[in-house]
């Protein structure tokens, strides 16, 4: 499917009806940078808009999939071309979750590392804390046990400590009431470092910040920190051994690495009528770009096996995973996140050892 033509054709349809691009969106109930989006060919309306398009825009659905006005004598041949096109589109598309929601759209791409940047690093300075949610110290996650039952991270007294990822700087906050005494943070926003920052001041508490991706070698002092750690960070790497390789480097010798993510397995399946439906293949690890909001994010799934054969092979040595559910919690939410939790691990922590 032509996504630049589609693009063009919704661009010249529209201001065939005297309409502009925040009129138009107005009418489909959302944001004028979609609607650009669309007509630039960088991104496809979902399903649920194309018949209201079509409505507004007074063409066909067979019209908007070919992107030109179609005679009678086209309309038959183009409709089978479409079709054909539509199937092989669906086989591309993969319902994911991040955290506990299911992404407007999510499909395979091949992202400029340097662009994935910019589109993550865009999600995190707008919306990405609100879309998605804060989880910081002692959660680990929805429906996990916590940092205080699970001691994870050890005696903290003393100890330097660099979070990957610090988001709202809460669980910077969580290290230094555990007595860590040199705490670091880094986040690709700096929109989030600026949140960390502030709130940490509020707190009367220090900490040197650094804003830059997790993949780049951006400074951080090499056999430095006693402690590294990341919650719900580590999955947004464009590099899993680059960025576990720098990690490496920046602890001392038995240093500690401890995070958690999304449970690969939670990230394939979806809750449909009560039951527990397959949207994606465990073993699918391509890059994707998926909708949130009016926003992008650019990520990849990863197997387990991914992330513990990466670990290794950066000179980590893998102590623990864990992968459970506290099922009070689960059981206490009533939703089908909380029911889904009961059935399979929606959340994984591993801590590694710098051997």
């Amino acid at each position: 499917m032509n996504q630049i033509k589609i693009g063009k054709f919704i661009a010249q349809m529209r201001k065939q009806q005297n309409l502009t691009q925040r009129e138009f969106a107005d009418f489909l109930g959302i944001s004028d940078k979609t609607v650009s989006k669309w007509e630039c060919g960088k991104g496809m309306p979902e399903l649920s808009f194309m018949q209201p398009i079509c409505k507004i825009l007074k063409i066909s659905l067979n019209e908007l999939f070919s992107g030109e006005i179609l005679t009678d004598a086209d309309y038959k041949r183009k409709a089978e071309e479409n079709m054909i096109t539509l199937v092989k589109e669906a086989e591309k598309i993969k319902k994911n979750i991040v955290g506990g929601r299911v992404l407007g759209y999510a499909n395979n791409a091949e992202p400029d590392i340097g662009e994935a940047h910019k589109t993550n690093t865009e999600f995190w300075s707008t919306i990405g804390s609100e879309f998605l949610g804060a989880t910081s110290l002692p959660d680990w996650g929805g429906f996990f046990p916590s940092e205080d039952k699970l001691n994870l991270l050890g005696d903290l007294s003393g100890k330097r400590v660099l979070e990957i990822g610090c988001g709202n700087g809460h669980s910077l906050k969580y290290a230094a009431d555990r007595g860590a005494d040199d705490l670091w943070g880094l986040d690709i926003s700096a929109n989030q470092i600026e949140r960390t920052r502030s709130f940490l001041e509020t707190q009367g508490i220090d900490a040197k910040l650094v804003c830059a991706p997790m993949e780049d070698d951006c400074g951080l002092p090499d056999n430095y920190f006693d402690l590294v750690y990341s919650v719900y960070g580590i999955g947004w790497t464009t590099d899993l051994d680059r960025t576990f390789k720098l990690i490496h480097s920046y602890l001392k010798k038995d240093g500690l690495f401890v995070f958690g993510w999304s449970h690969p397995i939670h990230k394939c399946v979806s809750v449909e009528n009560g039951k527990l439906i397959f949207g994606n293949s465990y073993f699918n690890e391509e890059p994707y770009r998926a909708g949130m909001s009016d926003k992008e994010i650019v990520m990849s799934n990863r197997m387990l096996s991914t992330y513990i054969n990466a670990l290794t092979d950066s000179g980590f040595i893998v102590e623990k995973l864990i992968e459970e559910t506290d099922r009070e919690k689960a059981m206490s939410a009533d939703n089908d996140f909380g029911r889904k939790a009961l059935m399979l691990p929606t959340v994984f922590v591993i801590k590694a050892r710098k051997s």
